[in-house]
């Protein structure tokens, strides 16, 4: 196995793992923004198959139908990727105003746990976005350039659910839908940011 599909393997299974720490956290304590991180994750998850598939082409020599390489492959995965982060976040900013208006309600029950949960997630985050960064640079594969990206909004967007989660508990719940919003806000931003840069650089 490649050093690049090994990395994006691994990906996939702290994605997989950050999914189950953060929806088990989310349903137990109510918090909006948990759960919002567990569908980020699972768009990680898709993204991070989405590149273990790609640099399994990519990495492939050039042949008679591809005289320059399946490099583009990469590309196309990363660009597959940002369209479905924009769907599952537009949903969770759905979820995140119809709390703050008012017009679902919900029950918010913070603990030590639900913090613990969110300290071990923060620590997985740092460790895969520096793993993907790295394998990226050293390999010159933009699908894991772009998961690095990906991961790293991921880390920014739970820190975001931990400060909703503190002011919570400090008496304002409504910190946690706007961190759920904000979550869903990066994401978009980040998706719509990384087709920009991939379409531009596959016209040069």
């Amino acid at each position: 196995m490649s050093p690049q599909r090994r990395t994006a393997l691994v990906s996939v299974g702290a994605a997989c793992l950050l999914i189950a720490i953060k929806l088990t956290a989310g349903l137990a304590s109510g918090s909006l923004g948990l759960v919002a991180e567990a569908a980020h994750s699972g768009t990680d998850l898709a993204a991070a198959l989405l590149t273990f598939f790609a640099v399994s082409v990519a990495v492939r020599p050039a042949d008679r139908s591809h005289p320059y390489g399946h490099g583009k492959a990469e590309n196309l995965a990363a660009l597959g990727e940002g369209g479905f982060l924009i769907l599952v976040s537009l949903a969770i900013a759905g979820s995140a105003i119809a709390r703050l208006t008012g017009a679902i309600g919900y029950d918010l029950t913070v603990t030590g746990w639900t913090f613990a949960a969110v300290g071990l997630v923060i620590v997985i985050d740092v460790s895969r976005t520096t793993v993907s960064y790295r394998a990226g640079r050293r390999y010159r594969s933009d699908a894991l350039l772009a998961s690095s990206l990906h991961f790293g909004s991921d880390l920014a967007g739970t820190l975001a659910v931990l400060a909703g989660l503190v002011a919570a508990v400090l008496g304002f719940p409504g910190g946690d839908a706007i961190a759920a919003l904000f979550v869903a806000t990066l994401v978009i931003v980040a998706a719509v940011m990384r087709k920009i840069l991939l379409l531009s650089g596959s016209e040069t």
